[in-house]
């Protein structure tokens, strides 16, 4: 529409009104524009709040579980630099375990001096006496056929000689023949033999040195079967070529050889004023089995189970028949409390020495070190007591003993509770309770010098099969490590009384062992 066509149609007065109506119609308008404006920015002001505080929620949770991963993986660096450190003075394990690149710790009370290796002068030399020409079984001749100074073959021997003795020995080959003799009953002309014995019941078999022999090298010396049967070929020369069946065979029958015997140990050892023991872990077939050991200075008792649980110890038999008034020696082993059991604890020494170096060396608190240090030096008093026949410490000692255990046990709770950041505060603190709630047991052996002050019996008893199972690997089933853990009770207890274990074997596989009457009243 031109101009000329609104002046035509619109008078000027409706021009105006409608420009007012316009420009009302823009002010209302452009006030609803900036309300919108307003609010927008509100809403994205309101929006942009909610968001960046939503941001910074999930920031902070995000930092709190990187926290939380930080806290754990120091733990875990704690926790495996500890295991990293642990060796045979801070934990059980044995010497031989120890980790390449890490000094190995052996056990040593002595001190270093500045003396040479070797023997010393003024100590009598140990050597093979010289024996006289009565005992000897050969006699060689030895003479020269040219004189040294002149080169002459006229040679004249005299009586007079310089004797050098040689001890050694000959494996020789036994083959025995029994002839049992066909007989006749003159009064009833009865036709028989005399009866055969049961390990004469073959054409040829084996005798017991032989099988003596076997079980010895498989059972105290650790030798695999293979080697077993290659060594007895080797020094019989051939003669004698046992089948590896056949030193597997061998083991059944001394343990089935020694059930008696068995019985009649675990009827000994609970009737005993003090006993120790001890566990260590065996492979079964590819699985964790357990073989124990109760035993006193003379007498040893193997038994292995496939668990370690409640149900083996009440199967052996021991704890429970464990008379009122006996010491039972271990390695804080809490199934020794239970109330069901009347005899009374002793903590061995050497194992609370170890958990104090170890919390020492984790934790950097010295406490541990001052215990350690009054624990030793107890021991090392009551030692020289002993050795002058006193039988007893003086009571202001043991009162002094006492307060001073006290004493580091309070600032031990004081310094644990200040360092509550210590990755190994937890630990530290239930050891701390266990040496005030079981104060008494881990020092009874200072009140009483007719109890050891350690377990070492017992953990020498274990030692060995830490040995076999490095060469065997495992035991093939229950049944072969029960077999094992009785001939071990059989041998080890031989040789604490000094019995000779050849010869003792040679009767166990003659099926007629040693009994424990036997052995506990044997001499040398």
């Amino acid at each position: 529409m031109t101009a000329e066509e609104i002046k035509q149609r619109y008078t000027y007065k409706q021009l105006k009104s409608y420009n007012s109506e316009i420009r009302s119609r823009y002010n209302s308008l452009s006030l609803q524009y900036n309300q919108l404006m307003k609010k927008q920015e509100q809403i994205i002001e309101r929006a942009v709040k909610e968001r960046t505080k939503q941001i910074e929620e999930e920031h902070q949770t995000q930092l709190k579980e990187k926290e939380k991963e930080i806290e754990a993986l120091k733990k875990e660096i704690a926790r495996l630099h500890s295991k990293l450190e642990n060796n045979s003075s801070n934990s059980g394990i044995p010497t031989s375990k120890t980790a390449i690149g890490q000094k190995k710790y052996i056990p040593n009370s002595r001190e270093k001096s500045d003396k040479k290796i070797g023997g010393q002068i003024g100590h009598k030399k140990h050597k093979l006496e010289k024996f006289s020409i009565e005992e000897a079984t050969e006699v060689i001749e030895v003479n020269s056929k040219i004189c040294p100074k002149c080169g002459s073959n006229q040679i004249q021997v005299e009586e007079t000689s310089i004797d050098k003795c040689e001890t050694d020995y000959e494996v020789k080959v036994i083959k025995r023949v029994y002839q049992f003799k066909d007989c006749i009953c003159k009064k009833c002309k009865n036709k028989f033999h005399t009866p055969i014995p049961t390990n004469l019941k073959e054409e040829n078999q084996y005798g017991p040195v032989v099988k003596s022999m076997a079980v010895c090298l498989n059972n105290e010396i650790y030798t695999p079967f293979n080697k077993v049967v290659k060594l007895i070929d080797g020094i019989t020369n051939g003669e004698i070529n046992l089948s590896e069946g056949y030193v597997a065979k061998l083991q059944k029958q001394a343990s089935a050889n020694l059930e008696e015997y068995i019985k009649e140990i675990k009827e000994y050892i609970p009737k005993q004023e003090v006993y120790g023991w001890d566990d260590g872990v065996i492979s079964i077939n590819a699985k964790d089995g357990i073989l124990r050991t109760y035993c006193t200075d003379r007498v040893a008792l193997f038994i292995a189970h496939e668990h370690k649980n409640e149900e083996g110890i009440k199967e052996d038999g021991i704890l429970v028949n464990t008379k009122k008034d006996s010491i039972v020696m271990h390695d804080h082993i809490l199934h020794n409390y239970n109330e069901k059991y009347q005899f009374e604890n002793v903590e061995c020494l050497i194992h609370v020495i170890r958990r104090l170096k170890k919390m020492k060396e984790n934790t950097k608190h010295e406490w541990c070190e001052q215990l350690k240090e009054l624990l030793s030096k107890t021991n090392q008093d009551r030692n020289e007591l002993m050795n002058s026949k006193v039988e007893s410490f003086s009571r202001e000692y043991l009162e002094t003993l006492e307060k001073t255990y006290d004493k580091i046990l309070e600032e031990a709770k004081e310094i644990n509770e200040r360092d509550s950041n210590n990755y190994f505060m937890k630990e530290e603190k239930n050891l701390i309770k266990d040496l005030e709630k079981y104060k008494k047991n881990y020092l009874l052996w200072a009140y009483r010098f007719d109890i050891p002050s350690t377990n070492n019996t017992s953990e020498r008893n274990i030692r060995p099969v830490k040995s076999k199972m490095k060469i065997s690997g495992q035991f093939k089933n229950i049944e072969t490590a029960k077999n094992y853990a009785r001939i071990r009770s059989y041998i080890e207890t031989c040789k604490k009384n000094g019995i000779n274990i050849i010869d003792a074997c040679v009767r166990l596989m003659s099926s007629h062992p040693y009994n424990l009457e036997e052995i506990l009243a044997y001499k040398k």
